[in-house]
């Protein structure tokens, strides 16, 4: 970023980025607050974020190394039966890491083995479809079963003629509830778009229906419960989509009190494990080769990291 730029954002406000470079304002707002530093500064800077773009990378070379061993391509055939669509499955996982920097912080091993759970729950990885999410925690990895993968499963049993499903209630329809049957009735009509609650609703092929209201407060008030850290945290769904979340939980409880599974997926998804193995039975990571670090350019990781050079 040259002087004369510098010299054009004086008493520069976000608005006045925002109608010079549109969709690009923050990474100019960022570099030029970047290069007002101090030199030592903007050195100190320089190194945090080389040291942390090269963790990135070596942690992203682990992972692969890890997911090309023998004995993890052995595990994915023998859980979806087949070497062509194991390593499409182990490929996908990859990719999932490869987008997010904290997954590539856990150990190679608890990533293989949560992507295997969901591989043997037939749930995809990839984020798009919002069946299954790998998360970190701490150093190791958890499977996250999310909205599409809870219908999903559902639907794989063939017992629903109506799969579970979560409608929003909006401002001005009125709920009523049966005490005895559970069957959940709306009146009145919708004076806006503001959803104050949820509503979940299944049919099963044997007749029986159940139904599960839960407001927005219910709802949070589970989140804070069973997820205290995730709901406190500024970067988690909780916080970002937060609708997203409040449908989701709504649509767990209703399919885990009444809904029916798969004797197996039931106890892969209480136990927290694969059937059959071990995650102690996949190779330590420990065992992944030494990767030989390779020269860095500080002028192309700076770069790559939206930094301006001087």
């Amino acid at each position: 970023m040259t002087d004369d730029l510098l010299k054009k954002h004086e008493g520069w406000n976000d608005e006045d980025f925002k109608k010079a470079y549109g969709t690009q304002w923050e990474a100019m707002k960022a570099q030029d607050t970047f290069m007002r530093l101090p030199k030592e500064d903007q050195e100190a800077i320089r190194k945090v974020e080389i040291q942390r773009w090269e963790n990135q990378k070596n942690g992203m070379a682990k992972i692969k190394v890890y997911a090309d061993m023998e004995e993890v391509q052995r595990r994915f055939v023998g859980v979806l039966a087949n070497d062509r669509d194991a390593r499409a499955y182990i490929e996908s996982v990859v990719i999932a890491v490869s987008s997010d920097p904290q997954l590539q912080q856990c150990n190679p091993r608890s990533i293989m083995y949560q992507a295997l759970r969901a591989a043997s729950l037939r749930l995809s990885v990839d984020k798009s479809l919002h069946q299954a999410h790998l998360v970190r925690y701490g150093e190791e990895c958890q499977l996250i079963v999310d909205y599409h993968g809870l219908v999903q499963m559902s639907e794989d049993t063939g017992y629903y003629s109506i799969p579970p499903n979560v409608s929003p209630i909006y401002e001005g329809e009125d709920v009523k509830i049966d005490r005895f049957s559970g069957q959940v009735k709306i009146e009145g009509e919708k004076k806006s778009s503001t959803v104050i609650g949820w509503c979940g609703y299944f049919k099963a092929k044997n007749g029986s229906e159940r139904w599960l209201y839960m407001t927005n407060d219910e709802c949070d008030s589970h989140g804070k419960k069973y997820n205290p850290k995730g709901f406190a945290s500024p970067k988690s769904a909780w916080s970002t989509d937060k609708e997203k979340m409040r449908r989701k939980t709504v649509l767990r409880q209703l399919v885990l009190r009444w809904g029916h599974f798969t004797p197996y997926i039931e106890k892969v998804m209480l136990s927290g494990d694969v059937i059959g193995i071990e995650q102690s039975e996949l190779p330590p990571a420990e065992a992944i080769a030494i990767i030989p670090s390779q020269k860095i350019d500080e002028r192309d990781v700076m770069a790559e990291l939206g930094y301006a050079q001087q």
